[in-house]
């Protein structure tokens, strides 16, 4: 509404403009806005006066009620009745305006908030949960562990007869990583080996992401000796990878000194690895590191620590197995010292099986079967281990799907165990396992590490000891 300049002459008006107001009345002004009345002194329309109480003379009291007279359509000359300056039937029509406009503001703001609140209603409502098929095992991208990553476990006893325990695989960096345990004070450390030979005048370590991965500890009284070696795969300037290793020479005195040792061993690609120590014929000598590997031309080899640098006799003929095939070696009696050696491969069509060392680095290339219904493309990889002080031994199978089965040597025959039965496991979709020599057993599962041990007497119970890693 415009402000409304009262004027004292002897013409006042009012600069009101309701247009609508106007154009819907019959007392209008062709072409004016001014809001007019009939004056009964004048056959013309007249402005409307502007005068309230308090602006017009107040007229002497005659006992006559002028406000009355109005209502009732008497005229007492410039006393008309006004109402906020304007008269009664303008009042009203802006009123009824004014109202109209409050109750659609209102009625336009009820409206908004019910739209909003359904609106955030929608916004807000639960969807429908979306069923996705399960990850293959190790696809996943981790934090902890390496998706791809392969592992590798050890154990050696010490001269106090504390048992050392190594476990390793590759974090999401590709670095090699190493869990020590040490019984003696019940607890897990960590060592980066590619961070500390990173600096070293060996080093630096390029593993090839997800390489397949072999540990094995000497624990020979003789010297004493006490070392933990670890193989791998690395990328070369020859089409095909080279196997290199680390060893931790004194694991006790300094457990973080690693040292480096390249090779010339040329493998098939993504070849697995399975290693032993083995131990002499004697008590005054040392042992010697076995390694089993596949060479270029599909041939599963053996290289041993008297002739480290060279290629030796293939011991399983590369039309008897698959292209990266499955490998496990697991020491054994030979008499009555721990120096024989029991090597699973995976074998065509869809079987274990075994060669046997039989001495003088003379290999029995088939020596029957370990176990029966090993498809080549579902399995993983092989491990092994032993049992009741070398006399038997126990070989399992990961399969794609992340079940794992095995068989039994018991002294006489092997007994398959079509399935392994783990108890109190927080989780059993193995990507990738490793067992020590004391029937110990790792595996891999959604970003974790898990041990369990092995009952002897039932080899087909595993029993959850606790996590590894992280």
């Amino acid at each position: 509404m415009a402000s409304v300049d009262h004027h004292y002459g002897f013409e006042p008006y009012s600069t009101l403009e309701v247009q609508s107001v106007e154009a819907s009345t019959p007392q209008v002004l062709e072409g004016s806005n001014k809001e007019v009345v009939p004056h009964p002194e004048s056959p013309y329309l007249q402005p409307v006066s502007t005068l309230n109480a308090w602006d017009a003379p107040k007229p002497e009291a005659n006992g006559v009620d002028k406000e009355a007279a109005v209502t009732q359509g008497q005229n007492y000359g410039e006393a008309k009745r006004t109402i906020c300056g304007l008269s009664p039937r303008i009042f009203y029509v802006v009123l009824a305006v004014v109202v109209l406009i409050i109750i659609g503001a209102i009625a336009g703001g009820i409206a908004g908030g019910l739209s909003s609140k359904h609106s955030d209603s929608s916004s807000t409502s639960i969807p429908e949960p979306k069923t996705e098929p399960e990850p293959e095992p190790g696809t996943t991208e981790n934090v902890n562990v390496l998706s791809t990553s392969k592992l590798a476990a050890s154990n050696w006893t010490d001269s106090q007869g504390y048992i050392h325990r190594h476990v390793f695989f590759q974090d999401p960096y590709n670095a090699i990583i190493t869990r020590q345990w040490d019984s003696e004070n019940k607890t897990w450390t960590t060592n980066n080996v590619s961070q500390l030979l990173s600096s070293s005048t060996t080093g630096p370590i390029h593993p090839i992401p997800g390489t397949s991965l072999a540990c094995a500890s000497a624990d020979n009284n003789w010297g004493p000796l006490y070392e933990v070696h670890v193989w791998f795969s690395e990328a070369s300037t020859d089409p095909e990878p080279t196997i290199s290793w680390a060893n931790l020479n004194d694991p006790i005195g300094n457990p973080n000194f690693w040292t480096y040792t390249p090779s010339i061993l040329r493998t098939w690609n993504n070849t697995q690895l399975a290693v032993a120590w083995q131990r002499c014929l004697r008590d005054d000598c040392v042992g010697n590191w076995v390694l089993a590997y596949q060479g270029p031309q599909g041939f599963v080899r053996i290289a041993n620590a008297t002739n480290w640098d060279n290629n030796t006799e293939p011991v399983v003929r590369g039309s008897a197995v698959s292209a990266g095939a499955s490998l496990a070696l697991a020491p054994s009696l030979n008499g009555t010292y721990v120096h024989g050696l029991t090597l699973a491969s995976q074998r065509r069509p869809s079987s274990m099986g075994k060669t046997t060392f039989i001495g003088d680095w003379n290999w029995k290339e088939d020596d029957g079967t370990i176990l029966d219904d090993v498809d080549p493309l579902t399995t993983r990889q092989f491990a092994a281990t032993t049992m009741n002080n070398w006399t038997e031994a126990l070989f399992v199978a990961l399969s794609t799907d992340g079940g794992v089965k095995g068989a039994r040597w018991d002294g006489t025959a092997y007994n398959a165990i079509p399935q392994i039965n783990f108890v109190d496991g927080e989780s059993t979709n193995f990507s990738a396992i490793a067992m020590t020599t004391d029937a110990t057993f790792y595996g891999i599962s959604d970003d974790q590490i898990w041990e369990y041990t092995v009952d002897a007497s039932d080899p087909s119970t595993f029993t959850l000891a606790g996590k590894v890693y992280p």
